[in-house]
């Protein structure tokens, strides 16, 4: 399916004609997104079969959870193509919560969006979930490890010998060292990070993209809040112990790194130099 065929069935299903109230994001790599009056439906159109299989993996889940009822705003399943064609949803509003906009965040607001965020983990993770997961801890640590081996000729650009032999070192180490200390397997979203996180003006949270939602060690889904005043506001609410925070510092050491080897292979080098400059202060 083409992009005007795309467009079309957004207008006709939404009822809008007016294509200044349609953003298309082709940012992803598995659908096209088109995203009607800022979030309020939202259509996703996947780029092949592969991705199709994704597509339907997260329509189960988001059918799996609207069993529940949750504390945070989620997108709801509206309109479905033939074969997976397409899907459209009610969209959740409200803006991706970037550095920038964390840091016009009060204290009191940052405490409140964790706290939100919290209670959500604290009833998602109790979900008996039976189906497949899209990836698993193991696969996800050896991926990882093959990527950093790979790409390890590019990070030599950004940082010295002293400073890639200790991020070696904690690519290889760290892993075990969180295993270490126990794991609890639960449902997962999977992919908690701050551009799946949207907040309306009074602050009321958001949450997107189930696609990688699965199971996986619980600490997992408190990685991506890498402000410490969100951060600890989601554990308390949460009720997590000082193991948890022990295994999300550890897996926090290392998402720098992560995110940078993604961005490399986008070739988005602001963000590669971002990145180093944050990794480098963990080694410190």
């Amino acid at each position: 399916m083409n992009k005007p065929q795309e467009l079309a069935i957004v207008k006709k299903l939404t009822q809008i004609d007016e294509e200044h109230r349609i953003v298309l994001n082709e940012i992803g790599w598995t659908s096209r997104v088109y995203i009607v009056d800022d979030g309020k439906f939202v259509f996703k159109f996947p780029r092949g079969k592969k991705y199709k299989e994704e597509c339907e993996h997260e329509l189960s889940i988001l059918k799996l959870i609207s069993e529940y009822e949750f504390n945070v705003n989620l997108p709801v399943i509206k309109w479905l193509g033939e074969d997976t064609s397409y899907a459209g949803f009610h969209g959740v509003q409200g803006e991706s919560m970037s550095a920038e906009f964390i840091d016009k965040l009060s204290e009191t607001q940052k405490r409140e969006v964790g706290t939100q965020i919290g209670l959500f983990l604290k009833k998602l993770h109790t979900i008996e979930y039976k189906g497949e997961s899209p990836t698993n801890e193991s696969s996800e640590i050896e991926s990882f490890q093959k990527s950093f081996l790979k790409k390890k000729p590019i990070l030599k650009k950004h940082f010295n010998e002293n400073e890639l032999d200790a991020i070696e070192e904690l690519v290889t180490s760290l892993p075990q060292k969180s295993a270490n200390l126990g794991t609890e397997y639960v449902f997962c979203h999977c992919d908690l990070g701050y551009n799946n996180i949207l907040l309306t003006d009074d602050c009321k949270v958001g949450i997107i993209d189930f696609g990688d939602a699965g199971i996986f060690e619980k600490s997992y889904d408190f990685t991506g809040l890498e402000d410490d005043t969100m951060l600890d506001a989601a554990i308390v609410a949460y009720g997590g112990d000082e193991v948890l925070r022990e295994k999300v510092a550890i897996r926090r050491q290392l998402l720098p790194l992560m995110e940078m080897l993604f961005l490399i292979d986008r070739k988005d080098e602001e963000g590669i130099l971002e990145c180093a400059g944050i990794m480098r202060d963990n080694l410190k």
